[in-house]
């Protein structure tokens, strides 16, 4: 993973541990070979926002089912 791709995983609040990458906040982890395959930094932007609005919205479902 290059050090543009770490930046931009960082600027959305993740964080690289042992080969992972994870979002501690929402509980997302994944492994980091999901995102080292981007060939630009506006794909892996895209990637990144899509997981995390697939991860909200599964997250205020998961809350409202609970009600």
């Amino acid at each position: 993973m290059t050090d543009e791709q770490l930046a931009i995983l960082k600027s959305f609040g993740f964080c690289m541990e042992q080969g992972q990458v994870k979002h501690l906040k929402l509980g997302i982890v994944t492994d980091s070979k999901e995102f080292a395959g981007f060939s630009s930094a506006e794909e892996l932007r895209a990637h990144v926002k899509a997981l995390l609005r697939n991860q909200c919205q599964w997250k205020r479902g998961k809350e409202t089912q609970g009600n």
